[in-house]
């Protein structure tokens, strides 16, 4: 077997520090390891500190802006391996990398497009797993198994090596630890060729390490029924979403559309009191609201001698505004979008409230409304949330998109923000989107339904949600602050520790 460097590693990691030092260590000492990529996904501890101790040209550490999951983790870390295969190494000491060499085997020989190390083959040394912990294990293989016809004997193993087109290959979706049943699901769909060898395992304790709980058991299961292939005939069969590849409502369609969605919305005072409830304790002195539709929001915002900006790109809108503002002095109302509100003027607080998911290129968007805040200055953004949700009245009103918290908290951090704030909201509100929009295709803003659900949900659920992390529902909120110029200057140096987030 050739021993000429061929391998990325990938190593997630999240409050590592007494452990990663170490870890690299050793899988620098493989003689197969051409490059490190590390990903830290928002690390509370010295885990930073600790890899930047490492020096070698061949580590390259990429900095989650917050704590956004391993499998948010190991998509990062995917895209950017450039070697012939790729491997995933977990920051602990769980996993040995002097074994690269039997899993990398069948890849090298050309006898494989995937291996797994598995901790239950025969014959290979391992610390004695807890008695519901490898339980667990085993019944998550054994229900992968079933929907994908493999006969694997531990599918959530750490050590999963690829051809590297194969991992990049594939449209990973999960966040947290529903990564490990989904690449299975989707490495079984393609069928590609998977080899299965015995490795050791010297587990962590509980009070050593973390583990998966229940919750994340629980993601498992779904994501091993969800991304099958009886998922996916089940779903071609039931499913009204619309097919994807249909371009959504051009402008003034969805102008048209949004019309009788804005107007049925306008008594709902409990939700717009709660959607202003959550971006007030990051709002400044002088506000920019871009999209402000009716201005539901905008009343909310002017409150406190605030001095309000309120733009949209619809003429029938600026005339709703103006008549409705005309007599508020601190309410400027301007038929703009942000490239014509320039870079004189500069704004405390910039608020897009169901606006993002219209924009085409939403990247450039937040980057160009970086400009219009002032130094420290506060963007929030709200958004529809997950695409499964995605509904033909989400085309027909225009929506390009809906939003997972890690791709809105990555687009946030390359367009220069620090991510402030980042959470799922409405989870009623998704469960009753799912099944009225999406599998009854019925219009989910009707005036009756929307007022009914504003005076009997709203207040329960805002009380329920209260200094609760969920992890889902029918919109997401985001706040970023601009980052100052001092704080993009990130030490880019193989000797120290960089971060590919730009400028």
């Amino acid at each position: 077997m050739t021993e000429q460097p061929c391998l990325s590693v990938v190593v997630p990691c999240y409050n590592e520090e007494q452990t990663v030092e170490v870890v690299l260590t050793r899988v620098l000492d493989s003689p197969y390891v051409r490059e490190v990529v590390v990903v830290d996904d928002g690390s509370t501890d010295a885990t930073l500190e600790c890899i930047g101790r490492v020096k070698d040209e061949r580590v390259r550490c990429l900095v989650q802006p917050i704590n956004l999951g391993k499998g948010a983790a190991l998509r990062r870390g995917f895209a950017e391996a450039t070697s012939e295969y790729v491997i995933v190494q977990d920051a602990d000491l769980e996993y040995d990398p002097t074994e690269y060499r039997e899993v990398l085997g069948p890849l090298i020989a050309g006898e494989a497009d995937v291996v797994y190390g598995s901790r239950f083959l025969s014959g290979r040394p391992h610390r004695v797993l807890y008695y519901w912990h490898s339980v667990g294990n085993k019944v998550l293989t054994t229900a992968s198994n079933m929907f994908t016809n493999l006969n694997l004997s531990d599918m959530e193993t750490c050590y999963k090596a690829f051809r590297r087109e194969v991992i990049q290959s594939l449209e990973l979706e999960e966040d947290r630890f529903g990564i490990e049943p989904e690449i299975t699901a989707k490495i079984a769909a393609a069928g590609w060729r998977v080899y299965e060898v015995g490795i050791s395992y010297a587990g962590r304790t509980y009070d050593q390490g973390k583990k998966i709980g229940w919750r994340d058991g629980i993601r498992a299961v779904y994501g091993i029924a969800r991304y099958s292939k009886a998922w996916s005939g089940m779903r071609a069969r039931l499913d009204r979403a619309p097919d994807r590849t249909l371009t959504p409502a051009d402008f003034d369609a969805a102008d048209v559309a949004l019309t009788d969605v804005l107007a049925s919305l306008e008594g709902a005072d409990n939700y717009s009191d709660w959607i202003a409830s959550m971006v007030e304790p990051h709002l400044g002195a002088e506000l920019l609201e871009i999209g402000a539709g009716h201005g539901e929001l905008t009343e909310r915002l002017q409150r406190n001698g605030r001095i309000v900006t309120a733009t949209d790109l619809s003429k029938r809108c600026v005339e709703e505004l103006e008549e409705r503002f005309s007599a508020y002095p601190n309410v400027q109302v301007r038929h703009a979008d942000v490239a014509d509100l320039g870079e004189g003027h500069q704004y405390s607080t910039v608020i897009l409230v169901n606006v993002l998911e219209h924009i085409d290129d939403d990247e450039r968007a937040l980057a160009e409304v970086r400009s219009l805040l002032e130094p420290g200055g506060r963007l929030c953004v709200f958004v529809p949330a997950f695409e499964g949700l995605y509904s033909d009245f989400d085309r027909r009103i225009g929506h390009l998109r809906r939003y997972r918290r890690s791709q809105l908290v990555s687009a946030f951090d390359r367009a220069g923000y620090r991510i402030v704030e980042a959470r799922y909201v409405n989870t009623v509100g998704a469960l009753a989107w799912w099944l009225f929009a999406r599998q009854l295709g019925q219009v989910p803003t009707q005036s009756g339904a929307a007022q009914v659900y504003d005076r009997l949900v709203v207040p329960w659920l805002r009380r329920l949600e209260q200094d609760r992390t969920l992890r889902f529902g029918q919109s997401l909120l985001c706040v970023g602050e601009r980052r100052n110029d001092c704080d993009d200057d990130v030490d880019v140096s193989p000797e120290g520790v960089s971060s590919l987030t730009p400028s």
